[in-house]
């Protein structure tokens, strides 16, 4: 990996220093350090914890604070959901969610950052003091419902759709005469999906009966129905990033005029390298991402982050890099980073929710530029 684990996780590193008036202000970083084994019997946890690390402390280290930042450092087992402290000297000490919240709030901890899945953060926040934030930085499955002292880093799953289906509302209101097409991949994803384009469109002043649905899976005939449909300028949305159905789709939006027909759908689906790119480009195609594209041109941070782990351009790097810039920001209606963007939505009786996205449109004619998302209602 190229990345040294630390031999002693509970050593605090000491960063931004310098001639501070005020106390230094503590964060922990709760991750699986540890080797954990995934079904595939790799070790997923502990190489995402370690890049993720490596990412974070590059930009405390590079970053400019008026405070001092001291950083503890935390295992954590996911088979037991408990949180391990190696301490000099070999001890080594586990925490139930309650008995670790309390050493944090005794030690005055502003942010926990981690674990990675939902259910650990979520269990966290729970016992959590009212001066401590907990942040999941990666789950979309966080639910921070009656948990005010959670963040979730991570746009929820399904917010691209939802943004997609709220610009679709917007586009057909200047566009009347165009229609919306949805494709239904036949499974619960595909469903939940849709609903949330549903929920979007609706919320946008359109009127969801005049979308239409159509059977988008392998299985069906869509060479045929394209092939007799009518040429109306028409949006065709597939939201979900499944190879085999989206090169279907494509072949069968072959047999339409490119200047009638746009493809709207998901960043894995623009991304994938499995589908062939002249069909995927000879339209117009509007998509959505929680990644910012502008991350690329970040050479500088990059190499900091290749210097650290041997490697260049991970993603769990990136993502812990843009975390802490986020916390040392602490901008309370947003902030955006190198690779994300925050745009923080507080849930009634319940923790923060970043509910930003991207979006943008590839045009044969002018390339890629910047969609603007209409606000939430």
């Amino acid at each position: 990996m190229g990345i040294k684990i630390f031999a002693v996780l509970t050593a605090s590193l000491m960063l931004h220093q310098g001639v501070h008036a005020q106390s230094p202000v503590r964060w922990a970083l709760v991750l699986p350090f540890q080797v954990q084994a995934d079904t595939a019997g790799g070790k997923v946890g502990q190489r995402m914890a370690l890049e993720f690390y490596a990412g974070f402390k590059a930009a405390l280290d590079s970053a400019s604070s008026a405070e001092e930042i001291v950083l503890d450092l935390y295992d954590f087992d996911e088979a037991t959901g408990s949180v391990i402290d190696h301490q000099i000297g070999g001890v080594v000490r586990n925490y139930n969610p309650k008995e670790f919240m309390l050493l944090q709030q005794q030690r005055d901890v502003r942010f926990v950052v981690g674990p990675f899945r939902a259910q650990d953060s979520e269990a966290l926040a729970q016992q959590s003091s009212s001066s401590t934030y907990v942040v999941n930085p990666v789950s979309r499955d966080l639910s921070v419902r009656g948990n005010p002292q959670l963040i979730a880093a991570a746009p929820p799953r399904f917010t691209e759709s939802e943004a997609l289906g709220r610009l679709a509302a917007r586009d057909t209101k200047a566009r009347p005469n165009s229609r919306t097409v949805v494709f239904d991949l036949g499974d619960k994803n595909s469903v939940l999906q849709r609903k949330a384009f549903y929920t979007g469109f609706a919320a946008n002043g359109g009127d969801t009966s005049k979308i239409q649905s159509w059977d988008g899976r392998p299985t069906a005939n869509l060479a045929e129905r394209v092939g007799r449909d009518d040429l109306i300028a028409t949006r065709f949305v597939l939201l979900d990033d499944k190879v085999l159905s989206a090169a279907r789709i494509l072949q069968g939006l072959r047999q339409r005029p490119a200047s009638q027909t746009e493809l709207w759908t998901v960043s894995t689906t623009v991304n994938s390298p499995s589908l062939d790119a002249f069909l995927l480009l000879r339209q117009p195609i509007v998509w959505v991402q929680t990644d910012r594209l502008e991350f690329a041109t970040y050479d500088a941070v990059d190499a900091q982050i290749s210097d650290a782990l041997g490697e260049s351009r991970s993603r769990w790097a990136w993502l812990g890099y843009d975390t802490a810039l986020m916390l040392l920001t602490n901008e309370p209606d947003g902030f955006t980073g190198p690779r994300r963007r925050y745009e923080w939505h507080l849930e009634p009786n319940g923790g923060q929710v970043n509910r930003a996205v991207e979006l943008y449109r590839y045009d044969p004619k002018v390339g890629v530029n910047p969609v603007k998302i209409p606000a939430l209602p």
